[in-house]
Formats: structure tokens, sequence, C-alpha cells
């Protein structure tokens, strides 16, 4: 169940992330504006708490990578928040177009996997 929640998530999250883009909003300067780092965390915490329920409730790998990805990406903003942002740099040598394009992509991917996962 909590594997379905999470896919539905990720995969709302994608559509908002389409829509955002259709209304030209600046999601890579807003990610990478370092006084929106604790939205960041705040938002990336119903994906920590529900990818643990998941894992806990369905053992499978998938789900582990995905927890992961959000916890070292918690801890980062969290700890070293200097690390995270120094990889706009890196994030940069992409277009807007192309960053906004792989989270689309990516949050989608995780959100069936997470659909399959239920469903299997």
């Amino acid at each position: 169940m909590f594997a379905f929640i999470l896919g539905c998530l990720y995969l709302t999250t994608a559509l908002a992330t389409l829509w955002l883009v259709k209304e030209k909003f600046n999601i890579f300067g807003f990610i990478y504006n370092p006084d929106n780092k604790f939205f960041l965390i705040i938002f990336d915490l119903p994906f920590l708490l529900i990818s643990f329920a998941a894992i806990i409730e369905e053992n499978h790998w998938f789900l582990i990578v995905i927890f992961l990805m959000h916890s070292l990406n918690s801890i980062t903003l969290l700890i070293k928040p200097q690390l995270f942002y120094q990889s706009k740099e890196e994030m940069q040598l992409m277009d807007e177009e192309s960053v906004n394009n792989f989270l689309v992509i990516m949050t989608s991917v995780f959100g069936v996997g997470c659909l399959l996962i239920s469903y299997l």
C-alpha cells in the first residue's frame, strides 16, 4: 500500500513539475537558492517517510534505493549545504530545459516503478 502511495506521490510531483515548466517557473533557480533549503527538506520529508514505510511493508531494492537517495539529499542539505550548492556549477553545464526534463523523467520512472512494485 505504501509503495502505491509513493508511486502516486511521484507521479503527482512529475505532473506538478510539468505544470511549473509550462508556467515558465525557474525550477533550477528555486532548487539552488540557499533561502529555500528548509522548503526542500520539508518537501523531501514525505518521500522519506513513505519510502521507509514501503521498505518495511515490501523489502524491495528499488524502494531502498529511493530511500537512500532521499536520505542522502536531506542529510547533505542539513549537514553540508555548501556541498549541495557546489553541484550548481555542474548542473549549469546542462541547459535548464534538460534539467527540467530530467526531473520529470526521473520522478515518472520512480512513480511507475513504485506502482509496479505495489501491483506485483
